[in-house]
């Protein structure tokens, strides 16, 4: 009998967290949620939680919204730091001519 998609999704998720384990327990991890953590992290004298959380991702074309492609992934997410980077660049040349003004 094939799994459900809650029982697709625990499957997945008990599989990461398995391999993470060690480096929860070393790094203190907090857990607050069934698949996330807080990770305490040092800085400047503080202490600034950094958040882990492990989620599925669509493994088929459903009505509203296709599988998850990691190709397109990437190449979204490089488009956007490329966007980003380009607005900071214009941004910083804006802040420059008027220091120079």
């Amino acid at each position: 009998m094939a799994m459900n998609v809650n029982e697709v999704r625990a499957s997945v998720r008990e599989y990461v967290v398995d391999r993470m384990e060690d480096f929860l327990k070393e790094n203190d991890a907090i857990q607050f949620d069934d698949a996330s953590w807080a990770i305490p992290v040092g800085v400047d004298g503080m202490t600034v939680y950094a958040e882990v959380s492990v989620k599925t991702k669509a493994w088929k074309d459903t009505k509203t919204s296709p599988a998850f492609n990691p190709e397109t992934a990437i190449s979204k997410w490089e488009a956007e730091k490329e966007e980003k980077a380009q607005k900071a660049a214009e941004k910083a040349a804006e802040k420059a001519a008027k220091k120079k003004a």
